[in-house]
């Protein structure tokens, strides 16, 4: 299990600022990522057992590592049922990954680059037509070739019931982080979504703990 050294869900500026104190952390959260032994991986979904446990927050520090380390990163809102990455911005929601599955682009035409070498794409509109497109291989097409674009793809999914019913985030991409609270998430919870996962033949990279130097709660 890695620490990610966050305290709290921070905000988006403070996450991104080189020299503040998640720079360690993250970086060497990056360097374990680059390093695997089956070699670097091209996309990642980052899940968690429950809501606001710090998933955006660990995605959009790990790709800011991953940017000053002179990695191309991007970080593509795939949560579909409660869009948040462009508010932490303060961008509009009006165009953005649905609309690259939707028209066969690139998803990197519908983003906005929040710091050197790292982009941020939002849902963009979500329709129920929408949704079903990305439940299908359109999305995996549409993140493997935005792969010739960037290092690493960090996609901000959903919570791990909602990736384990998705054939597509559970096993279209290179691999899964989970993200877990050292207050918010019990030790059974951890345990259950950590078996859910390898259970499922889920490629799991590893587990971020945020909530540094707290205690997990039993249940």
């Amino acid at each position: 299990m890695v620490d990610s050294g966050l305290k709290t869900v921070g905000e988006a500026g403070w996450i991104l600022a080189r020299g503040s104190a998640l720079d360690g952390p993250f970086r060497e959260l990056a360097e374990s990522l680059l390093s695997l032994p089956g070699g670097p991986v091209g996309s990642v979904v980052v899940t968690s057992p429950e809501p606001k446990v710090g998933r955006t927050s660990v995605c959009l520090g790990l790709a800011a590592a991953l940017a000053t380390a002179g990695h191309r990163a991007a970080v593509l809102d795939c949560n579909l049922d409660h869009p948040h990455l462009h508010r932490l911005f303060g961008k509009p929601n009006f165009t953005g990954l649905t609309n690259a599955v939707a028209n066969g682009k690139s998803p990197g035409d519908y983003g906005f680059e929040v710091a050197p070498g790292l982009l941020v794409v939002p849902t963009g509109p979500v329709l129920p037509e929408a949704a079903a497109r990305m439940e299908s291989d359109r999305l995996v097409g549409a993140v493997r070739a935005f792969e010739a674009s960037v290092d690493v793809v960090l996609l901000d999914g959903p919570v791990a019931g909602e990736v384990l019913d998705s054939p597509v985030l559970s096993g279209g991409f290179d691999g899964v982080i989970l993200v877990v609270h050292a207050t918010r998430t019990s030790k059974s919870a951890a345990r259950g979504a950590t078996d859910d996962l390898l259970d499922a033949g889920v490629n799991l990279l590893g587990v971020v703990l945020n909530g540094s130097g707290q205690e997990m709660p039993e249940e």
